[in-house]
């Protein structure tokens, strides 16, 4: 009798709370190159809960919460997945631990960390070379605070705007939207020419690197990636 009220009432926490939004993130970010778009669980939120600056503050939070437990278990696969990584990716990943000083390391794994870019090769690396669990925290607990919030606000832009263009069907739009943009963004960065964006930042700086990356999503119909 008590195990099934304790259901009924953990049941009922999740629908009242963005509760779920924990595990549902938690889940994704375990999964090394998971391609479904992390936003997604937060879109879905934003399209019923628009309106409760509580509950999107609680979203953000766990949201949070659940990429950096996530991203601490991909640091524990380490070198056991690393067979997994496109060799092009891993190259280039090297490439970027070996030209970053160390004291500009946190930095780096930070910006990647807080990026809607795919940053598991990150991770993968950091375990084989034995970063230190307690130092990744430190890094991610921010990062992912930023990268939680960015992506609400992405989904919230996007739910308003079609909301205010569609009307009654701002629900269906929205979810065709999201899912479309998200998807896009996604298989771009998941395709990006990463050797020549780190070429590009260990010669050119910040600047050279993002014009690379531009230049690598732009060109994506024309040549196809070289693992």
């Amino acid at each position: 009798m008590i195990p099934s009220l304790l259901g009924v009432e953990l049941l009922r926490l999740l629908r009242r709370t963005p509760l779920w939004l924990f595990f549902a993130t938690l889940a994704m970010q375990s999964i090394p190159f998971n391609p479904i778009p992390h936003v997604l669980p937060l879109a879905a939120y934003v399209a019923g809960h628009a309106e409760d600056p509580l509950g999107l503050y609680l979203s953000v939070a766990l949201s949070a919460l659940g990429a950096v437990l996530g991203k601490l278990v991909v640091l524990r696969f380490g070198s056991s997945l690393r067979a997994l990584m496109p060799a092009r990716s891993r190259e280039a990943f090297k490439k970027l631990l070996e030209i970053v000083p160390g004291d500009r390391l946190d930095l780096a794994v930070f910006a990647i960390a807080a990026s809607p870019l795919p940053d598991d090769e990150v991770y993968l690396l950091l375990g084989a070379g034995g970063y230190s669990t307690r130092r990744l925290t430190a890094v991610l607990i921010p990062a992912k605070a930023l990268w939680a919030a960015t992506h609400l606000a992405f989904a919230l832009v996007t739910y308003r705007a079609v909301k205010l263009l569609a009307g009654d069907a701002a629900f269906w739009a929205y979810a065709v939207s999201i899912s479309a943009l998200t998807l896009a963004l996604t298989a771009a960065a998941l395709r990006l020419d990463w050797a020549a964006v780190l070429d590009a930042y260990r010669y050119g700086g910040i600047k050279s690197a993002v014009a690379a990356g531009l230049k690598s999503a732009l060109s994506l119909r024309r040549n196809k990636p070289r693992f």
